[in-house]
C-alpha cells in the first residue's frame, strides 16, 4: 500500500464533499442551488433512545458525526451558491442573508459544543465571507417598494411610467405574477430605480 492511499475517513469526506458539489452542479440557477443545499446543511440524524445499548450508543455517535460531516459539506457549496446568485435587488440580497445565515450560525454553534474548534473557526470565518459578500453585493442594488395605482394599468405603460423603459415590463410581470401584459394589479412591488 503506498504512502498517499487515503483512509477510510478522509474518502468519506471526500465523497461528501463530492455530493454536495454535484448538488449544486445539478442545478443551473444559483437561487435553486441554494434551496437543494439548504435542505442538506439543515440535516439532523436521529439521536440514540435514551436506554440505548452502547452499540445504539456508538453507531448515534458515527451517524451525527456523519451528519455534521454532511451539513458542512453543505454549508461551503452554499457559499458558492450564494457567490454565484445575483440578487436582482437589495431586498432580494437581504432575504438570501436571513435565508443562509441562520443556516451557518446554527452549524457553528453545533461545532462549538462539540468542541470542534477547527470547524468552528472555519465556519465562522466562511458565515463572515458570505455575509459580507451579499452585503457588498446588495449594498448598490435598488430596494423593493410596493406601489397602488387608481387603476389597473398594462405592463408596458407602468414600466415606462415608472423607468421611462418599456423593456422592463417583463420584470414587472413576473415579479407581480401576472398573467398577462395587459393585467397588472392595481398593487405592484417594483424596484426603486
Amino acid at each position: 500500500m503506498s504512502g498517499s492511499a487515503s483512509s477510510p475517513a478522509q474518502a468519506l469526506a471526500a465523497g461528501v464533499q463530492a455530493l454536495a458539489e454535484a448538488l449544486r452542479a445539478a442545478a443551473n440557477d444559483p437561487a435553486d442551488q441554494v434551496r437543494l443545499l439548504s435542505v442538506l446543511a439543515a440535516f439532523q440524524a436521529e439521536p440514540a433512545p435514551p436506554a440505548a445499548s452502547p452499540l445504539a450508543q456508538a453507531r448515534a455517535e458515527v451517524s451525527a458525526a456523519t451528519a455534521a460531516m454532511c451539513r458542512r459539506a453543505a454549508l461551503a457549496s452554499l457559499a458558492r451558491a450564494c457567490a454565484a446568485y445575483r440578487p436582482s435587488s437589495y431586498d432580494d440580497a437581504a432575504t438570501l442573508l436571513e435565508q443562509v445565515a441562520p443556516l451557518f450560525d446554527l452549524e457553528i454553534t453545533t461545532a462549538a459544543d462539540a468542541g470542534d474548534l477547527a470547524s468552528y473557526a472555519a465556519l465562522k470565518t466562511l458565515r463572515a465571507d458570505v455575509v459580507a459578500d451579499l452585503t457588498a453585493r446588495g449594498a448598490d442594488l435598488p430596494r423593493l417598494v410596493t406601489l397602488t395605482f387608481n387603476a389597473p394599468m398594462p405592463a408596458f405603460a407602468l414600466a415606462y411610467r415608472l423607468y421611462r423603459d418599456a423593456s422592463r415590463a417583463i420584470d414587472l410581470m413576473n415579479r407581480n405574477d401576472a398573467p398577462h401584459p395587459a393585467f397588472m394589479p392595481a398593487t405592484i412591488e417594483a424596484l426603486s430605480s
